[in-house]
Order: structure tokens, then sequence, then C-alpha cells
């Protein structure tokens, strides 16, 4: 996990240090949901290891003895360990989705880190999920107009070039039970 990070860190910022890594194991209806979706959701059940930044509002990773999700509304992350990724929150925090509403992730880790967002701690954390991409479709420019993949693919995978500095990916239109999160990457 820690080299998959450090060496899709694309970004010309330096590569942060890993402070810890906690194993996510989730709770067992997710994960039964998740294993259903990936043996018959999709075509090939083609699964990727995507990372995913978003907003951690307490210390959730930072030491071991800070491995208690916290009650916050607002902390995403948590939120996500918790119950998993929901579409139904899709675009409440940044109004723009590249290529419609859905559940991004990117294999570029500092591209997950430029959606990390405010914390109690000076430690930074991002997610690294098990996504069901299926059979996916590589696009280099912006389609906001997407409401799913287009007919004969289960996901679109944003490339780059064209409009894309880095890669983004939606494995997630119609179900929350494409994605899972598999490891907390705390990193500084």
């Amino acid at each position: 996990v820690e080299k998959q990070f450090t060496e899709q860190w694309r970004h010309p910022t330096p590569v942060p240090t890993v402070i810890k890594i906690w194993r996510i194991y989730g709770e067992r209806s997710v994960l039964d949901r998740f294993f259903l979706e990936r043996r018959t959701g999709t075509s090939g059940a083609n699964t990727r290891r995507r990372f995913h930044g978003t907003i951690r509002k307490c210390r959730l990773g930072d030491t071991s003895t800070d491995g208690v999700l916290c009650k916050l509304s607002d902390c995403n992350m948590c939120s996500i360990i918790r119950s998993s990724f929901q579409l139904a929150h899709v675009g409440e925090r940044t109004n723009f989705g590249r290529f419609g509403a859905g559940i991004y992730t990117s294999a570029t880790s500092s591209k997950a880190n430029d959606y990390y967002g405010g914390s109690a701690s000076s430690n930074r954390a991002m997610l690294l999920n098990d996504v069901v991409m299926g059979e996916g479709v590589k696009l280099t420019t912006t389609d906001e107009s997407l409401t799913k993949p287009p007919a004969g693919y289960d996901s679109v995978i944003g490339e780059p070039g064209g409009d894309l500095n880095y890669d983004e990916s939606i494995g997630a239109y119609r179900l929350n039970d494409a994605i899972r999160a598999s490891f907390l990457i705390v990193y500084k």
C-alpha cells in the first residue's frame, strides 16, 4: 500500500511521508454487497485499487490510539468507513463532476490529495479503495453531461491528455456497492 501511494504520487510536489496505514475491514453487510457486485454486477468483474480524498474532521488514524470513528456529521472520512460510499452525497462538496455525477477515484495518490479537506490534525489522510470497474471507456476530455457510462461500458476512466492532467475514474454511477474502502493512509 505504501509503495503504491509513493509510486503513484505524480504531482511535482515532494512525496509525503506515510505515518500509518490502517486496514479497513468494514461492516459485513457492506462487504457482502461489494463481493456480490464484483461477482455478478459488471462485465468482467475488473476490480482496481484507487485512491479517494475527502474531508476528515477528526484525528482518525493519526496514532495507534486514534482508531475509533468519530460521530461528526461533516466528517466524510468516518462516514465512508462506517457505512461505505453513498451516491446520494455526490457533488455536495465540489459542484463539479468532470464525467457527471458519480464516486470519483484515481490511480494517482496526489490527485486524491487534491480533494483532502480540513482536519483537527496536521496530518492528512486518504482512502485506498477496491473499485469494481468492469469494462471501462477511456476519455481525455470533460463530459459533465454523463449520467452513466456509454452503452457497453461499466465505468469511465479519465486519462491524462485533452483537458486532464491526471487520471480519474468513476466505477460507481448507479451503485454504492461497486466501491469499498480498504485502507486508510495517514501521511504528512
